[in-house]
């Protein structure tokens, strides 16, 4: 539930200023709601990433505009995840800021 109200408050540019209390998600049925409609416009991509033993669940919120909402459930992986450990995330961004 948290990672789709950081995501939703993020892409609106206000992150943690917005409050939470505003936004519900049923992860069950997957229903989201803020201020209680469905936030129109708005597709949320849940994904999970394991790495190893742990285990971890994202959201990322896009507004396309229009009057649906959508929530779809990444269960395959796709090019725009890309996953990196810290170290050769690290290495990546010095060589590309060298460039």
């Amino acid at each position: 539930m948290w990672t789709l109200k950081e995501a939703y408050t993020k892409a609106l540019g206000l992150g943690l200023g917005f409050d939470f209390r505003r936004v519900e998600f049923d992860p069950v049925q997957r229903h989201v709601r803020v201020d209680g409609n469905p936030p129109a416009g708005w597709r949320f991509r849940m994904f999970t990433v394991q790495d190893q033993e742990d285990h971890y669940e994202g959201v990322v919120a896009e507004y396309l505009g229009g009057t649906s909402m959508e929530i779809f459930d990444e269960t395959v992986a796709h090019d725009w995840l890309k996953i990196y450990d810290a170290v050769s995330f690290t290495k990546n961004a010095i060589a590309v800021l060298k460039t």
